[in-house]
């Protein structure tokens, strides 16, 4: 296929450690086993002749037990919800801000479209994709998405909250090559789900991932508008 000519990747898994649960106690249940990180460097040259290179962050939900799912991305009053970086985060013109809008027929002619910034729950494109997104502000996405009022969902019944591997994809976030990352990204969110046995889990105030001193000031940037919100 054209995509895949003159396309590299190379790809490396992340843990997202707990710096914001020094900041912040947060609330868990059984069901839910952590956030991570998947990144991986991707470069091609689409049908129109066009050279491209970026950094993929992919952040995944981990769940505990075979059986177990994810429902809900979501910011409140009290647990506000922000994804950003310090850097900027690639936008493809033909992509969108959820998986919604990505387009798998696009991927033969532009390539790139595929490893665009979206959120979503399970899906990677809008093949099948039964995600519902709500109050959600996109419209500083190029550094940061953000709700204090909304969500991403899908319901209870959509194989998508499931996922893959005892993991699921909750957003893929994307950089011109060398110039963000991992390293570059701060955040906190809110999840609700369910186990195996049908009893209800939820997560508040998860933070990610911030390793660098940047992130950590991304972090506390967030901190001073909730404080001037309240």
């Amino acid at each position: 296929m054209e995509r895949k000519r003159g396309l590299n990747m190379k790809t490396s898994n992340v843990i997202l450690s707990g710096v914001g649960s020094l900041i912040l106690a947060s609330a868990a249940s059984a069901g839910y086993a952590g956030l991570s990180a998947e990144t991986s460097s991707h470069s091609g040259t689409n049908v129109l002749g066009q050279s491209w290179s970026l950094d993929v962050v992919r952040i995944f939900v981990d769940l505990e037990n075979a059986g177990d799912r994810l429902d809900a991305v979501y910011g409140s009053e009290a647990n506000g919800l922000v994804i950003g970086t310090t850097a900027e985060f690639y936008q493809n013109a033909a992509g969108g801000d959820s998986s919604l809008q990505i387009n798998a027929a696009l991927f033969g002619v532009y390539n790139s479209v595929e490893y665009d910034t979206f959120v979503t729950i399970g899906n990677y494109n809008s093949t099948g994709d039964a995600l519902l997104v709500q109050a959600v502000d996109f419209s500083n996405f190029s550094t940061e998405v953000t709700t204090d009022n909304g969500t991403w969902v899908v319901t209870p019944d959509d194989i998508q909250g499931e996922g893959s591997g005892g993991r699921v994809l909750i957003g893929q976030f994307s950089f011109a090559a060398g110039t963000g990352g991992v390293d570059s990204m701060y955040g906190s969110v809110n999840l609700q789900g369910s186990s195996a046995d049908g009893s209800t889990w939820e997560a508040t105030g998860q933070w990610l991932p911030a390793p660098g001193a940047f992130a950590l000031l991304g972090l506390a940037g967030l901190a001073g508008r909730r404080r001037r919100r309240n």
